[in-house]
């Protein structure tokens, strides 16, 4: 009789994934602050979709029929977790440091914590309750730091927040159609229904600007093949593997790259509070996903 693998448990090839997945998503906010040199966020969020999908695309010329009932989850994770958080994370960038976006995203685990307990029925005990308050600290610490009580938040600092929310919210749509029809399937079929909605936010709101070769081409291919593709296909793995709380520690790791990339190429500094709320951060969403 062969063992089953309990939920949780991760391989050696889990954190292979992990450590890949977290360096592309903690590039990508270097590579959107390069990007908006010459494109704006709709045209970043839309190439970045369609560049992924095509090279997705390309790898699986296998396809999957979803039943009817499932195209709506499928495209709410487009909307939810591609569509809308790319859009509001290349706006943030004009307002806020690439490093503070990705700070920002660090507290992605707690919100999927958070909507797994009020919308998927998952089951919590006084302890995780309370890891969830102190990661609400931790938040609060990155946006705003150390010192007298205020919410007089940037507006880039908002739409990361807003961003993380609905990663929090797609994280738990998509875990149940990845074990049902597979990552590759559940990814392709996603990005199609991201490129279809990030073309009408575009249509409706800026006009078609091709990415130049001295600036945003580079950026702009990294994006759509590397955190829009490869990285949403390991992550994907992972979570099928591993289960979407467990593999959300992926996240973890995302504002440590992020932070690094951007002191090295932007000189970006990362403040004393801002480190302190993501490791309060990371330490909650860990002890959660342990109790």
């Amino acid at each position: 009789m062969v063992a089953l693998r309990p939920k949780g448990f991760m391989k050696l090839k889990n954190y292979l994934q992990l450590l890949l997945t977290s360096s592309l998503w903690g590039s990508s906010f270097l590579l959107m602050k390069y990007a908006l040199i010459d494109l704006n966020p709709f045209q970043i969020s839309s190439y970045r979709i369609f560049i992924g999908a095509i090279f997705i695309n390309l790898i699986s010329k296998h396809h999957k029929k979803f039943p009817a009932k499932k195209h709506l989850n499928l495209a709410l994770v487009g909307l939810l977790w591609m569509s809308i958080p790319f859009y509001f994370f290349a706006k943030a960038e004009e307002t806020i440091q690439s490093n503070l976006a990705g700070l920002i995203n660090g507290a992605t685990p707690i919100f999927i914590s958070l909507f797994g307990v009020l919308f998927f029925a998952q089951k919590i005990n006084k302890k995780q309750k309370t890891y969830l308050l102190i990661g609400f600290i931790g938040i609060y610490l990155i946006s705003f730091g150390i010192g007298s009580f205020n919410f007089n938040l940037d507006i880039g600092t908002i739409l990361a927040l807003l961003a993380t929310i609905c990663y929090g919210i797609a994280a738990n749509i998509v875990q149940p159609l990845i074990k049902e029809f597979g990552p590759l399937n559940s990814l392709k079929m996603a990005l199609r229904y991201a490129s279809l909605f990030s073309f009408i936010l575009l249509m409706l709101n800026s006009e078609f600007t091709l990415p130049t070769t001295d600036n945003s081409l580079v950026p702009i291919l990294l994006l759509g093949i590397g955190s829009s593709g490869v990285a949403f296909l390991s992550f994907y793995n992972l979570i099928d593997d591993v289960g979407a709380i467990v593999g959300s520690i992926t996240v973890y790791i995302i504002p440590v790259f992020a932070a690094l990339f951007g002191f090295i190429f932007l000189n970006e500094i990362t403040t004393v509070s801002q480190m302190l709320g993501v490791v309060i951060v990371i330490f909650s969403a860990f002890k959660f996903s342990r109790s």
